[in-house]
């Protein structure tokens, strides 16, 4: 197919990817392709379908269009992904940042009001939650942990772009020896919480691109990072401090018994803005 224009860009794309994806997602790479390439907004798009693209451009998008045949993600070929309206880094080794997420902090802020004492995000990836967490909370002191150096590079970049300060810290929760001296107000962590055996459920873009060691746990042990982050949090939280975590939606009820079983209080299930299940707040009780 000959392309010269945006409207045969566009052609283009739907024609070639109309076997490997829905319609719908296909116009999402669209809108996120020329928004990369000429800044344009869903409306700028509709009035510049006659713009003359250059060899450059041409070239530049005929070779997403093969990559993503190949399912890679879009926010991998374009080197960023939104967490809600901001834009974050991101790259092969780092978990692409969900729009789920992006609504569970939003839903932490505003139950929160200010923070003034020290915040942790763990297992932090892109540093996506931290990074929303800083910005709002402007006098707390918040951490972002990961065992993934590649990962912790990624989320500084981020940081740094959005002019927040934030302490990266490798760390392997796993192995991690929690202190005995209470310092944080709020935790918060979006582990490994995806079971083998859904592996099966799971997109071709996820599976070929994604790291696993950030998305899969074993069937026997689906709460292994959940509770050893509790174990961190029982005893480190300031009496009174929230831990928030996100959950497989399968998971809550089991998370909360865990969550009870270690000395939390006022756990709770919040569904998410498709219905299901997606976060278990908690609270470490009071002296």
């Amino acid at each position: 197919m000959e392309v010269k224009s945006i409207r045969q860009a566009i052609s283009l794309m739907r024609s070639s990817l109309a076997q490997s994806y829905p319609a719908g997602e296909i116009e999402g790479f669209v809108r996120l392709l020329f928004e990369e390439l000429y800044g344009y907004t869903t409306t700028q798009l509709l009035l510049n379908q006659e713009t003359v693209l250059s060899d450059v451009d041409v070239e530049r998008i005929k070779n997403i269009v093969e990559r993503l045949q190949r399912y890679e993600p879009i926010q991998y070929i374009l080197g960023s992904a939104y967490f809600g309206d901001m834009r974050m880094a991101v790259g092969k080794g780092v978990l692409i940042p969900r729009p789920e997420t992006a609504e569970i902090v939003q839903r932490i802020i505003a139950w929160h009001g200010d923070v003034k004492g020290r915040v942790a995000d763990l297992c932090t990836g892109s540093g996506c939650i931290a990074i929303a967490l800083a910005t709002a909370w402007k006098d707390a002191r918040v951490e972002g942990w990961d065992i993934s150096p590649e990962a912790l590079a990624y989320a500084q970049c981020n940081s740094k772009a959005h002019k927040v300060e934030v302490e990266w810290r490798e760390c392997d929760v796993l192995r991690y020896a929690p202190l005995a001296e209470p310092a944080y107000e709020v935790m918060i962590s979006n582990p490994p919480y995806v079971l083998d055996s859904e592996r099966a459920e799971m997109d071709e873009n996820v599976l070929q691109y994604e790291p696993h060691n950030a998305l899969f746990v074993a069937d026997d042990e689906p709460l292994l990072f959940y509770e050893a982050i509790a174990d961190i949090a029982i005893k480190e939280l300031l009496p009174g401090g929230v831990l928030y975590f996100e959950i497989n939606c399968r998971m809550g009820e089991a998370c909360c018994r865990m969550l009870r079983s270690k000395g939390f209080e006022q756990v709770d299930v919040f569904r998410d803005f498709m219905g299901v299940d997606r976060m278990v707040r908690c609270v470490k009780k009071m002296n």
